[in-house]
């Protein structure tokens, strides 16, 4: 019995392998975007009259994000509506058009079809209200005045009035928008001159009214031209249109209520980097005390020497023109942590770098002392050897000694220190610390002369900065006139020079103002990637010429 129905289970399992269905495998994934097969009323028409517009596509559409990617030209007061409809887009308007007008609908990646997602790149429908067309065009590009990177996404508008206020009251007589690449173009469009301008829309009103959008503007009004074909619009070079989106300087200065976060020690963050502080403190003891500030200089730190047992008044004055009055309170353990000893925490700095100090680092300002052991234990071929070297601290406020030792490059080193030798004025004391280093060799350096060359009625100064591949700044120079500079002890990897055009000599870089009609300072790169190799020298020249 047992071994009948174990074949009859063993005969069912066989049938319905053999009865399962598989499914084809359809060939290869279709990438081809959808193709307009008809339009209602067709693209061009003129006398339009109507309300609503279908277009018909050779398959199944949808719309990614309607509102945000496709753009009427000229913008309309109502919102469009806009559906599918199996194959077909349908647009329905709900405002009075304009007379004697031609409208331009731009879909910028907006149509994809329904089973891959292929997108029907910048697609533009046009009709008109009157009994002609217009055919003019502008294109151009928008980049970024800081970076130099393609704007995309961000809009870009036309008026047909010379008036100063457009922007920062009306909306625009025309709108596009910038595609991937920062590229832009307009279709139809009278023959005339425009007032030209790219926004970073945030509140969607198409107008430049807050302080934290960007913007870029023309100088000077701008033509529309007529172009037979697309290969003489992107032959004519010099119909190119370049604009540089920035965001106006915050003049606001803010300072943030401060953060005590030991005892002790007191950060004052602003929202704008400070150039200059004049700082002063008032209290019922008389306080000593520490300065210091970050490198973006919006952060300044105060580090006491002696404390004051109630509060105390700081008068910080920034860049000579803003003063702020703070009270500061003495520090308190929070309720849900434990109070305990303050740990003086010491790191060593430059730990492989052969050319700059071995550096040992406080988290806090340390008391005088006059010799403290430290014990360097070198790894060599023939054995360890141990260095006792003695560090002494001197009668003013440091965070940082340099360790009195010379390191031998390739030998692995262990570093020693005993706890509780140093102490912070805040009554931290350290850790004992066991750390290793080990520096590199002359062979791991390169080095780089560039000769830079500037005309002789040059009559801006160039900022000149080293960039490493992750464009950290290696070095900032300032050129006024030609000269060579010697870049040493370069580690091996990809460099590159960044230029930045100091119209004002300040030693920065410096945004636009579009009330005062002042556009950014320009920003550009050498056009050449500088490969820096262990111990070679390199050799580079450089043009530095105002750009246009």
């Amino acid at each position: 019995m047992h071994k009948n129905t174990l074949n009859l289970l063993l005969l069912c399992l066989l049938l319905a392998g053999c009865a399962r269905t598989l499914m084809p495998s359809g060939g290869p994934r279709d990438t081809t975007p959808p193709k307009v097969v008809s339009e209602k009323p067709e693209s061009g028409s003129t006398n339009f009259e109507g309300k609503v517009i279908r277009i018909t596509f050779d398959e199944y559409v949808t719309l990614n994000n309607p509102i945000e990617n496709i753009i009427f030209s000229p913008p309309l007061n109502e919102r469009v509506e806009y559906t599918t409809q199996g194959k077909s887009v349908i647009i329905k308007m709900n405002d009075t058009l304009r007379k004697n007008t031609t409208y331009n609908i731009l879909f910028a990646d907006c149509i994809q079809d329904f089973r891959e997602g292929n997108k029907l790149s910048s697609y533009n429908y046009a009709f008109s209200t009157g009994d002609s067309i217009d055919q003019h065009k502008l294109f151009g590009t928008v980049t970024n005045a800081e970076t130099n990177k393609p704007e995309a996404g961000c809009f870009v508008m036309l008026y047909e009035n010379n008036i100063d206020s457009l922007p920062l009251t009306t909306r625009p007589h025309y709108l596009t928008k910038t595609n991937a690449q920062g590229d832009f173009i307009f279709h139809h469009l009278k023959a005339q001159s425009y007032k030209i301008f790219a926004l970073r829309d945030i509140n969607s009103n198409l107008i430049y009214d807050l302080p934290n959008e960007f913007i870029a503007f023309g100088d000077s009004m701008v033509q529309a031209k007529y172009y037979a074909t697309d290969s003489l619009l992107m032959a004519d070079i010099n119909a190119l249109i370049t604009l540089r989106m920035f965001q106006e300087a915050d003049t606001v200065q803010l300072l943030a209520p401060y953060l005590n976060p030991q005892r002790g020690i007191y950060h004052f963050s602003y929202k704008i980097p400070i150039d200059s502080f004049d700082f002063q403190i008032e209290s019922d003891t008389l306080i000593d005390y520490f300065l210091k500030i970050n490198p973006t200089r919006d952060t300044l730190s105060l580090y006491l020497k002696t404390f004051f047992q109630e509060s105390a008044i700081v008068y910080i004055q920034t860049d000579s023109a803003r003063t702020d009055t703070v009270e500061l309170l003495p520090y308190k353990t929070p309720r849900n942590q434990v109070a305990t000893r303050p740990v003086l925490s010491i790191n060593v700095g430059n730990r492989d770098a052969l050319y700059a100090p071995t550096l040992l680092n406080f988290s806090y300002p340390v008391k005088p002392v006059d010799s403290v052991q430290m014990l360097i234990i070198g790894t060599h071929l023939s054995g360890k050897d141990t260095t006792e070297v003695y560090i002494s601290i001197p009668d003013s406020f440091v965070m940082q000694v340099p360790i009195p030792f010379n390191f031998e490059p390739k030998v692995n080193y262990t570093i020693r220190l005993q706890d509780s030798l140093f102490f912070g004025y805040n009554d931290a004391t350290n850790d004992t610390l066991v750390t290793s280093l080990s520096k590199k060799t002359e062979k791991d350096y390169g080095n780089l002369i560039i000769h830079y060359k500037v005309d002789a009625d040059n009559t801006a100064d160039f900022i000149v900065e080293l960039l490493s591949s992750n464009q950290k700044t290696i070095r900032k120079d300032i050129i006024s006139s030609s000269k060579t500079l010697e870049y040493k002890h370069l580690l091996p990897g990809n460099y590159s020079i960044k230029v930045i055009e100091d119209r004002n000599a300040n030693q920065k870089w410096d945004t636009g103002n579009y009330r005062k009609k002042i556009q950014p300072e320009k920003i550009f790169f050498i056009d050449k990637v500088i490969s820096i190799k262990g111990f070679w020298d390199i050799e580079e020249d450089v043009e530095l010429r105002s750009k246009e």
